[in-house]
């Protein structure tokens, strides 16, 4: 996939990688997550971070469960949420290469410039539109719709885990699931990756992996097609033909 369409430059990003919340819970993991993705970008790769809700996501669920909020405001807070979730990880606190940007196009030149973009997708959600107003959808998913708006080629969801485990039994290592094709594990349902992510990843023929940050050089190897202890998300054969939006006519 070149992504060449007269009057159309693409967005040039290598991976989309979804920054879990849940690493934030551990600052220094959390630095030493983003110290490799600026080290990524001094190697030539172009990464657009897409933040999970974090913290303060974890504080609106909080209030949904003892008040019942409407999906409407539910749903908004929680895109909110993913914007200061990323400021955070932008803030030189933690880094001195990731710059936070609404806009796509800013994302865009920030990467080019060998800067790690990270997106604020609460604009963008809000003036799209494109997933319903409900806790099925999260982060993941977000993320996974991004990553086919930009024709991006793959999507990487960091998390605090090796992957995708049978049973969800995460203390069990024989129970990672190493490599699996989207269509396979939509049938898994929730798991450290979103159901919803992983059948829009299906759908739209998007291949990822699910890496535990605890381990930031496994993010680096994957990318180089080195295997690593993680969940592989694959596609089959002619599914893995072309994700650009603008030449599938999907919507």
């Amino acid at each position: 996939m070149d992504g060449a369409i007269n009057g159309f430059p693409p967005y040039g990003f290598s991976a989309v990688v979804k920054f879990g919340g849940s690493i934030m819970r551990d600052l220094a993991v959390c630095k030493h997550a983003v110290a490799e993705l600026e080290r990524l970008a001094d190697h030539g790769h172009r990464i657009l971070v897409v933040p999970g809700g974090g913290i303060p996501d974890k504080a609106i669920e909080a209030v949904d469960v003892a008040a019942s909020l409407t999906p409407s405001t539910a749903h908004h807070a929680c895109a909110l949420a993913q914007d200061q979730t990323g400021y955070m990880l932008a803030d030189p606190a933690f880094s001195s290469k990731l710059v936070p940007s609404a806009s796509l196009g800013e994302c865009r030149a920030l990467a080019k410039a060998a800067k790690v973009p990270v997106l604020l997708p609460s604009r963008l959600l809000f003036a799209a539109d494109p997933v319903e107003w409900t806790w099925h959808i999260t982060s993941d998913a977000v993320a996974a719709w991004i990553a086919w708006l930009t024709s991006t080629p793959r999507l990487v969801i960091w998390t605090n885990v090796d992957g995708v485990y049978r049973g969800g039994a995460v203390d069990d290592p024989a129970a990672l699931v190493e490599q699996i094709t989207a269509r396979e594990l939509v049938r898994f349902g929730h798991t450290s990756i979103d159901a919803c992510a992983v059948d829009f990843m299906a759908q739209k023929h998007l291949p990822g992996a699910v890496i535990n940050a605890r381990y930031p050089a496994r993010l680096a190897d994957w990318l180089a097609g080195t295997p690593v202890r993680a969940t592989d998300i694959t596609v089959n054969g002619s599914e893995e033909a072309d994700i650009n939006p603008q030449t599938l006519g999907d919507t």
